[in-house]
């Protein structure tokens, strides 16, 4: 039986999916990709858990396209479909691919490993269904942004260990690599933008749950497999707290004999590429969806 829900990260939870809900506008207006499509992906646990597939246009006598799984941010708390919308769009048109966004399960009500657990399910789905989706299984790569960056990269590590499906590459923008909010990044960010200390403590709260170790692989990408880990390149802004730890990761990576780079936009709050429309708020936004589109091209 699962433990009864603290009423105070209930009620912090619903306050930062309502806040982030109110915040799509400023995304900016979605581009036409050629089809777009939400559905239910039936896992094998039962969960009917929501995806939506956007499909750029293609030309009449082209190959079929690969493939981005796209994991959306969100403090593992809030976030779905429709926060992310415009970014899973520039980045179907962008990489020329199909891209697969998910609504996996949100803490507390659903605290890990169960986000990641409907990832790796969205995955193995893609890998059963793209035949007829007329996209490659075979040049699949992953992106995600914040919490979802995080899930991301775990995901790639799981699928070393479970021999498959194979991800050829990870873009990750400004993933959370851990829950240390020591660093010097957070004692100089942590108090005025964007995930703040307090914010850190009580998304760990939603999502840890009693008795897993914070520096589990599954919560911690220091200690995941690491020479195992796909190619790698990471965003992030030098004002984001969570900026250090994407440095560390990288290295950490880079030390494992993994291709991996970190990208540092100079001024950049934690969100940015999301919001890259608004040019006069997050002018690092647009260099930085296209640096990751060509990142994500060259692998596919």
């Amino acid at each position: 039986m699962s433990e009864p829900i603290d009423t105070t990260l209930h009620a912090f939870a619903q306050q930062m999916r309502s806040e982030y809900r109110a915040m799509i506008p400023a995304a900016g207006q979605p581009d036409l990709v050629s089809n777009v499509e939400t559905f239910f992906i039936e896992l094998p646990c039962g969960y009917s858990l929501p995806a939506r597939l956007y499909t750029p246009t293609r030309d009449s006598n082209q190959e079929k396209l690969p493939i981005v799984l796209f994991v959306h941010g969100g403090g593992w708390v809030s976030g779905d479909l429709d926060t992310h919308d415009v970014l899973a769009r520039g980045l179907a048109n962008g990489v020329h691919a199909v891209v697969l966004a998910i609504e996996y399960r949100l803490a507390p009500e659903h605290p890990a490993p169960r986000g990641i657990e409907d990832v790796y399910g969205a995955l193995q789905w893609l890998d059963n269904n793209a035949e007829q989706l007329g996209a490659d299984k075979n040049r699949l790569v992953i992106s995600g942004d914040s919490a979802g960056g995080n899930i991301a990269a775990v995901v790639s590590m799981l699928t070393k260990q479970r021999q498959g499906p194979n991800i050829r590459a990870q873009w990750l923008m400004y993933p959370a690599a851990n829950f240390d909010i020591t660093t010097n990044s957070f004692e100089q960010y942590g108090q005025t933008y964007f995930p703040t200390k307090e914010v850190m403590k009580r998304v760990t709260a939603c999502y840890v749950p009693s008795g897993m170790d914070v520096n589990s692989p599954l919560l911690s990408l220091f200690h995941g497999d690491l020479p195992q880990m796909p190619p790698t390149l990471i965003s992030v802004g030098s004002y984001d707290p969570l900026s250090d730890g994407c440095k560390d990761y990288v290295q950490a990576l880079q030390d494992a004999g993994v291709q991996a780079k970190v990208s540092v936009f100079a001024k950049q709050q934690h969100g940015f590429i999301q919001f890259y429309k608004d040019t006069a708020n997050h002018p690092g936004g647009q260099p930085a969806l296209d640096e990751g589109i060509a990142f994500l091209h060259h692998y596919l």
